[in-house]
């Protein structure tokens, strides 16, 4: 894919997702998995997930996974403690290679999903609410800045999706 045809392929993508978000009558997951799908098709990933982190509750929820088995997802292969600390502090984490990082504290389960590095960006969803993006690949991948930006805006809509969903749920609608 050339240059051109990449950046028209994530313009179009990020439209579709601000359309579904704008439709109040999408579900909230289905538009989550949406994001996911697209995190992961459009820069050539093996799986990607959305996790969320609520203040005084240091469990990491899978609220969305694309193209990741259930036994990954459960395995707790990173290492949730130290993604934590990230998250609070809005790193984003870039793993090349799983074999060698001290992240990584389950290696034989990804080594079982075929997986080899990772990048998670993570947001600010509310004063009490982040989440993370992460986009896991069965290579070593080095980013390009549009790819960041792509899966910057993606995250950045999934909060947004998430705020309005809150919203929402307290207004009773």
């Amino acid at each position: 894919m050339n240059e051109q045809s990449m950046m028209d392929s994530y313009f179009y993508a990020l439209n579709r997702v601000i359309d579904v978000i704008y439709r109040e009558e999408e579900d909230l997951g289905d538009i989550l998995h949406f994001i996911v799908s697209l995190a992961t098709e459009l820069t050539g990933a093996r799986g990607s997930t959305i996790r969320v982190l609520e203040q005084g509750n240091f469990d990491l929820s899978v609220v969305s996974s694309y193209g990741l088995s259930r036994e990954y997802l459960a395995s707790g292969a990173i290492d949730f403690g130290r993604s934590v600390t990230e998250i609070m502090e809005g790193d984003t984490i870039v793993i090349n290679d799983f074999a060698s990082d001290p992240r990584i504290k389950n290696r034989a389960a990804a080594q079982r999903e075929g997986l080899r590095s990772v990048i998670g960006i993570p947001f600010t969803v509310n004063e009490t609410t982040y989440s993370i993006l992460r986009v896991y690949f069965t290579s070593r991948k080095v980013p390009t800045q549009e790819e960041m930006e792509l899966l910057n805006s993606l995250g950045k809509l999934s909060c947004i999706a998430i705020e309005r969903a809150a919203v929402n749920k307290t207004r009773g609608t």
